[in-house]
C-alpha cells in the first residue's frame, strides 16, 4: 500500500456556480485531499519535513487557489486545485473530493477525481 496523507474536509470559500446569482456571494465548500508521502523512509528516519508534504502549506495553497477567481463548475475548481498543488509539491498524483452545499433536498453534492501530475515536456533537438 502506498503511504498517503489525508487532509479531510478543509473549509474553502469561493464564488462557484453556473447562475450569476449563485456566484454573487462566497459559499463554503469542503475539500478532502489524499496524496502520497514523497519519501516515507527518509521522512521517518530523519524526522525532517523536507521529505514529506507540509500539509499546513498545502491547506493554505488550496484555500488561496479557491478564492483566487470565480468559477462556474466544481470540476474547474478541482482541476485548478490539483494544478496548483503540482506546481508547489513533488507528488505524482492527488485525489480530491469537493463537497458543495447548494441543493436543499440533499446533504451535499460531491465531485471526486484523481489528478495525475502532467508529464514534463522534453525538447527534441
Amino acid at each position: 500500500m502506498t503511504p498517503v496523507l489525508s487532509l479531510v474536509d478543509l473549509e474553502l470559500s469561493c464564488h462557484l456556480g453556473v447562475p450569476p446569482a449563485e456566484r454573487a456571494k462566497p459559499q463554503k465548500l469542503l475539500c478532502t485531499a489524499i496524496f502520497p508521502v514523497p519519501d516515507l523512509k527518509k521522512a521517518a528516519q530523519t524526522d525532517n519535513l523536507e521529505h514529506t508534504v507540509n500539509y499546513f502549506d498545502l491547506s493554505q495553497l488550496l484555500r488561496k487557489t479557491a478564492q483566487a477567481k470565480e468559477r462556474k463548475l466544481i470540476e474547474t475548481l478541482a482541476h485548478d486545485l490539483a494544478q496548483a498543488t503540482f506546481t508547489h509539491f513533488p507528488i505524482p498524483w492527488i485525489d480530491l473530493e469537493l463537497k458543495k452545499f447548494i441543493l436543499p433536498e440533499t446533504r451535499h453534492i460531491s465531485f471526486q477525481a484523481r489528478f495525475l501530475r502532467p508529464k514534463s515536456k522534453s525538447r527534441r533537438r
